[in-house]
């Protein structure tokens, strides 16, 4: 973010960097703002020459491209002969079908020599006889690819008038020519008829253009007399929410149709001369600094707009992502707690149970157990070295060994159940997808999970890869379940057999250990500890009978708290592969872009709240 104290244009230039780098992200409303910074903020601060640009607009067969020539030949008496044609017109209206300018020789001059100053590419053309789109090569395909320029004594230097094709025409180009035109004018000569005066098309376009007070003036073509014109633009203005600069008429002139006599339209609001012709009003139009500090204000208040609304798009991408991912990992929790819940392993249980019997034993008891315990350590010991040796120096770790049989366990757990996880949740997203509740960029990302081709087996292949155990897990789930036993023990009571069936839980991994070493020559020992582990797991699931079965509810609930939602995200993993991370990608430059359009809206806020001037230089 620039410094807010800095001038506008190096802020505003900041701006558009900043988005420049987003465009090829595709992010809607990002070109939207560029080109509103490089079509019109940027060329208003370039630069000392101040000029205003007046775009001629209004709906089809109104008059727009009449009034154009007229003024441009700087025609003032009512009556006059039609002056040349430099924008198309005919009688049945849509001619124009690109931007036509006209200007001064100065002006031209001061905007070649500084590109910055340009709102459109410029091309100056002479007009033949039939106007200036008949003097260029260039299609009339209704798309702003420049402004033809035609040069005229008749206008100051500070102004550029610009024709502008029908904005209601069934051409989509023609609107899209004259949003262009609208986005960066800074005065706007609305032409309307007592046919088109309250067309609700023709009011809604000029209310979201003229919404932040942007400077217009209204022409009344074809008029009755002068109180209808005025009856009709006070509905005009109701309509808009604003009153124009001023208020012109024309009366209706069969020659004027025919295009045998100009247009001339005459200042017809109270508050102005009744003779004074537009042509003649026009001419010290731009020298008027309040036009221009208005104009600068209602860009900067669009610009404020377009911000807000690429940061509700980027918010709203954002949630969709959020919301079709979230969906997809609520379908993946209860898959997580049913495999952790079957796949519990009882290595924490079993040493819980030790430990606690082990704080509550006999004198003769604990001394027993100390003795177990270390013969124990030397026979496993003693085993191991054995098996190391055999296997090439590679001993066998108690907790990776434990880790791998718990991840067996659940994969075996998520193998049983992933049909009836993953086609539920890919018919999911295929219909997000289908019914375009999915952003374009999110549908796109999630293409090679959704597509025809989505194979379960791999999917299920990425789940599995993706389980991992943090052995601090294990010992949590150890020290939750000595709280469950002590909490049942001082509740019950009565442990008197547990005292003694916890010896034998002592006796029995050793004795199994025992016999199959003394079987296999030592080779068997890794086997021994497994079994004895597995034994000694069996006759602690009885033992906690005896306690009751909320002992082993207790702790199966609290390892599957623990466990269920790392489960659950390797099975997301397993759905949507790389699309996983791609998405959370999308989501964080969602949230950026948020971030970045509420600072900059803020900032040009602050501008027009404190800054004295409305054009910094």
């Amino acid at each position: 973010m620039s410094d807010p104290r800095a001038p506008l244009a190096a802020r505003l230039r900041t701006l558009h960097g900043s988005l420049s780098t987003r465009r090829d992200a595709e992010w809607p409303g990002v070109s939207a703002l560029v080109d509103r910074l490089e079509r019109d903020l940027l060329p208003r601060t370039a630069g000392a020459h101040d000029h205003l640009v007046v775009g001629v607009v209004g709906p089809n067969n109104a008059g727009k491209s009449a009034l154009f020539n007229a003024l441009v030949e700087g025609v003032e008496r009512p009556g006059a002969p039609a002056p040349r044609t430099i924008s198309p017109s005919i009688a049945t209206g849509g001619a124009t079908r690109r931007l036509v300018g006209a200007l001064a020789p100065a002006l031209r001059r001061a905007l070649e020599g500084e590109p910055t100053l340009q709102r459109f590419p410029m091309r100056g053309v002479t007009p033949g006889p039939e106007g200036a789109l008949a003097a260029t090569d260039a299609p009339e395909d209704g798309l702003v690819q420049e402004l033809l320029l035609v040069e005229t004594d008749t206008l100051p230097d500070s102004l550029l008038l610009v024709d502008t094709p029908d904005f209601d025409s069934v051409l989509r180009g023609n609107r899209l020519v004259t949003d262009a035109l609208l986005a960066v004018s800074d005065v706007a000569l609305v032409v309307v008829t007592r046919h088109t005066y309250q067309n609700n098309d023709v009011i809604e376009f000029l209310a979201r253009w003229l919404d932040h007070g942007r400077p217009w003036v209204l022409v009344y073509n074809e008029s009755i007399d002068a109180d209808t014109t005025r009856a009709h633009a006070a509905k005009i203005e109701s309509d808009l929410g604003g009153a124009p600069e001023a208020v012109f008429h024309a009366p209706f002139d069969v020659a004027v149709a025919g295009g045998d006599v100009a247009l001339v339209p005459q200042r017809v609001d109270a508050e102005g001369d009744a003779e004074l012709p537009l042509a003649r009003w026009l001419r010290d139009l731009g020298a008027r600094t309040d036009l221009k500090a208005r104009a600068m204000e209602a860009s900067l208040a669009g610009l404020r707009d377009d911000l807000e609304s690429l940061g509700a798009q980027a918010r709203s991408v954002d949630a969709e992502v959020e919301r079709v991912t979230a969906a997809s990992r609520a379908r993946a929790l209860p898959l997580g707690r049913a495999v952790a819940r079957e796949a519990m392993p009882m290595g924490p249980f079993l040493e819980a149970f030790r430990e606690v019997l082990d704080e509550r034993p006999t004198a003769v008891q604990r001394e027993l157990r100390k003795g177990l315990k270390w013969t124990g350590a030397q026979l496993f010991g003693g085993a191991r070295w054995v098996a190391s040796k055999l296997s090439g120096g590679q001993a066998a770790d108690a907790d990776d060994s434990a880790s791998r049989t718990l991840l067996d366990a659940e994969r075996t757990e998520l193998d049983r159940r992933w049909t009836g996880f993953y086609e539920p949740a890919l018919v999911e997203l295929r219909r997000e997808a289908r019914d375009g509740a999915l952003p374009d960029r999110a549908t796109e990302v999630l293409g090679g999970v959704i597509g025809a081709d989505a194979s379960a087996r791999a999917a299920l292949a990425r789940a599995s890869n993706a389980l991992a155990l943090d052995p601090a897990l294990l010992d949590e789930h150890r020290a939750a379940c000595r709280d469950i036993i002590s909490r049942e023990l001082d509740e019950r009571g009565s442990e008197w057999f547990l005292q003694l069936a916890v010896d034998a839980m002592h006796l029995l991994p050793l004795g199994v250990a025992g016999a199959v070493i003394v079987q296999t020559g030592g080779v068997g020992a890794d086997f021994a500890v497994a079994g004895g582990g597995a034994a000694a797991a069996a006759l602690a699931e009885r033992l906690s009978r005896t306690l009751g079965t909320g002992v082993a509810i207790a702790a199966r609930n609290r390892w599957t708290e623990l466990r269920s939602e790392r489960i659950a995200d390797a099975a997301l993993t397993g759905l949507l592969g790389d699309a996983e991370r791609d998405l959370e990608r999308l989501r964080a430059e969602a949230r950026a872009i948020d971030a970045e359009c509420s600072s900059w809206a803020r900032e040009t806020a602050w501008r027009a709240e404190r800054d004295p001037e409305p054009v910094e230089r």
